[in-house]
């Protein structure tokens, strides 16, 4: 039985130090998928800036000025030596030309992927995004169109140029992911959600199963615990509630709380669970 590492996909070479890294399809031929097998602060993405600018990331209208904020993030970080990832469709060769350029001029080295995707199933992808993310079927049929092969892509001045589905971009996510720096918030992203992990702060390193943090802003807080009861389903996450026991104990009462609703009830002053104090749940008193 083959595994997946003995599959024929080739490895993606990559320069050695940072480079320009160009998608370079239709819309719905799978871009953003495979850009997301590299570090997230790379990549520059046309689609966001027309969202930014118009609410709409397929709103053709807006594509002049998300040009604008992406060529200037673009020279921003190629001045500082810093690796790009272009996540737009770059079907247009004065666009590519553009890129090569640029990055010649910063002594960088360039490299593009290819999506050669049937238009038809470009199309068909549109139809499962949200109205505000479709891209008009004309600018699709021009984008694929205007889709080169690698060998063109060399001979207009990449320095490299392969197809996507002929690499193993798996396997290079799963790289990534082996030797990244372990994300001190992926607790609180799963169990309470992005916005609320923006402003989330740890008080100290996790140690003997125990930790503290708060969620802050603008002066008000609220100060949470993560507790590692040796029970994989359990939830671990306490809030500290702002009344006091009222067995005469010192300590702090806190209460259980699964997700950002159980948040907002003890922050309106409610428990979403039964509390209990430490000192009295210390000597196997339960707290009312």
């Amino acid at each position: 039985m083959r595994s997946q590492s003995d599959s024929i996909l080739a490895p993606l070479s990559l320069p050695d130090g940072p480079f320009l890294l160009a998608m370079v399809g239709a819309a719905g031929s799978g871009k953003s998928r495979v850009a997301r097998a590299f570090p997230p602060d790379w990549r520059l993405e046309l689609d966001n800036y027309r969202w930014q600018a118009t609410g709409s990331p397929g709103d053709q209208t807006a594509t002049p000025i998300a040009s604008v904020v992406f060529r200037e993030l673009l020279e921003a970080r190629l001045t500082r030596n810093l690796p790009v990832l272009a996540d737009s469709t770059n079907s247009e060769r004065g666009v590519r030309a553009y890129l090569t350029q640029r990055a010649r001029h910063w002594r960088m080295p360039t490299v593009a992927i290819v999506f050669r995707v049937p238009v038809q199933e470009c199309l068909a992808r549109q139809e499962t995004r949200t109205k505000a993310k479709q891209v008009p079927p004309d600018a699709i049929s021009r984008q694929a169109d205007g889709v080169p092969t690698p060998d063109q892509l060399i001979d207009e001045g990449f320095d490299h140029a392969y197809y996507a589905d002929e690499l193993d971009l798996l396997g290079l996510l799963l790289c990534r992911a082996a030797t990244a720096d372990p994300d001190p918030l992926a607790d609180v992203r799963c169990t309470f959600g992005e916005d609320l992990a923006a402003v989330f702060a740890w008080h100290s390193e996790r140690e003997h199963g125990f930790a503290a943090g708060t969620f802050a802003v603008a002066g008000r807080e609220i100060t949470v615990r993560w507790i590692d009861d040796g029970d994989p389903y359990d939830h671990h996450w306490q809030a500290r509630l702002n009344e006091a026991c009222t067995d005469g104990c010192p300590g702090p009462l806190w209460v259980k709380v699964t997700d950002a609703a159980d948040l907002q009830s003890v922050y309106l002053g409610g428990a979403p669970d039964e509390p209990w104090c430490d000192g009295c749940h210390s000597h196997g008193l339960a707290v009312s």
